[in-house]
């Protein structure tokens, strides 16, 4: 514990995050992002979009008179862990607090800023429960279910797609959601589902798609984290169903690091709020900064977060205080055209937005489709 002290000690110094005085010259956000552990790849894309932001927004002069700042806190990506990190970042008097990355870890974390009536909005959590009938919880990207019904709409209309066996990790009630949705929306489409298979870890792929090598589906859906999702790549590959189409979600962003044959990426497509190849002007403008930034291309993550920043700051501004009511009847008023295309929240606190279908094709991510249901 003592080291793990000593290393958020430093990310923070590192980060400048400043403490606040008593004239107030900072507004102060939370965060919470998963910068250890499985998650640590997404959590600290995310973490660059922040910076980057909030960067911009004080070289631009602030947000009312004052400058804007973030205080970090690690939630290792743990359910469990989140809570007591909360309560810690708490003590800080922050205005808002931006996190977490994936759903099931920040539902805990929503329900309990929900009871303190603290605004949150994460950039990239899915599940729709996170915000159902919550005052205080938002989120930047699409829920579950539009980037299922999307993808289903995608496999019949641009894929020609008529059969589809379906995958889910039964330990994730968000997966089993989006599963759900896709399977009911795919049969809607005129689609024949001829299997819908819970795993409890990625060794049993190869086993499922062996049950499927004589009657061959036209596509595989997962949803799963982008690491488990190219070992489902790489099981496809080796497998009697190398040609099949293979359909994932946001969080498959980062699958290509872990993916053994380039060549097993042909048939792959996912969703994503963001595409960093969208022509524009301030989608190209983030991209450059971003690069210049951090030597990277920005996946999703990076842009969701980055857009959270801005969702705050103009609530903030339009409030004209960070009164937290104020805050939150000000990002339900907004209507921002961000980088992840136009912001209007709706009644439970999600965006409708763009849905950019990603190919990586000879190891480049790219836009093969652009959508909007």
């Amino acid at each position: 514990m003592k080291n793990f002290s000593f290393i958020l000690f430093f990310i923070l110094v590192l980060l400048g995050c400043a403490p606040l005085n008593e004239e107030q010259e900072y507004i102060v956000v939370g965060v919470l992002l998963p910068l250890t552990g499985n998650d640590s790849d997404e959590g600290m894309r995310a973490l660059n979009g922040l910076q980057l932001a909030k960067q911009e927004i004080n070289e631009s002069g602030g947000v009312l008179g004052k400058k804007l700042d973030l205080i970090i806190f690690n939630d290792r990506g743990d359910a469990e862990y989140i809570l007591r990190q909360y309560e810690a970042l708490k003590k800080h008097n922050v205005a808002a607090i931006i996190g977490s990355s994936y759903s099931d870890v920040t539902l805990p974390f929503a329900e309990a800023a929900e009871k303190d009536g603290i605004p949150v909005i994460s950039p990239t959590a899915s599940d729709p429960n996170i915000t159902i009938d919550r005052k205080y919880i938002f989120r930047a990207n699409f829920i579950d279910d539009y980037q299922a019904e999307v993808m289903a709409f995608f496999a019949n209309n641009y894929l020609q797609a008529k059969t589809a066996v379906v995958l889910f990790n039964k330990n994730s009630a968000s997966f089993k959601n989006t599963s759900s949705v896709f399977t009911e929306k795919f049969k809607e489409y005129g689609g024949i589902i001829f299997g819908v298979e819970a795993y409890s870890n990625t060794d049993e792929y190869s086993e499922i798609l062996r049950k499927y090598s004589v009657n061959k589906p036209d596509i595989i859906f997962c949803p799963e984290d982008y690491f488990s999702a190219s070992k489902l790549v790489n099981a496809v590959y080796n497998s009697a169903l190398r040609g099949a189409y293979i359909l994932g979600t946001d969080v498959w962003d980062g699958l290509l690091v872990y993916i053994s044959n380039p060549d097993a990426m042909k048939n792959v497509f996912y969703s994503s709020p963001f595409s960093f190849d969208d022509q524009d002007i301030e989608v190209i403008q983030f991209v450059r900064k971003y690069f210049g930034a951090f030597s990277q291309i920005p996946l999703s993550g990076s842009a969701a977060a980055y857009t959270c920043v801005y969702i705050l700051a103009e609530a903030f501004k339009t409030a004209g205080n960070t009164n937290k009511d104020d805050v939150v009847s000000a990002m339900k008023l907004n209507e921002l055209n961000l980088i992840t295309g136009h912001i209007k929240f709706d009644e439970h606190n999600n965006p409708r937005t763009n849905v950019y279908i990603i190919q990586i094709d000879g190891g480049i991510y790219s836009t093969y489709k652009k959508l909007r249901l």
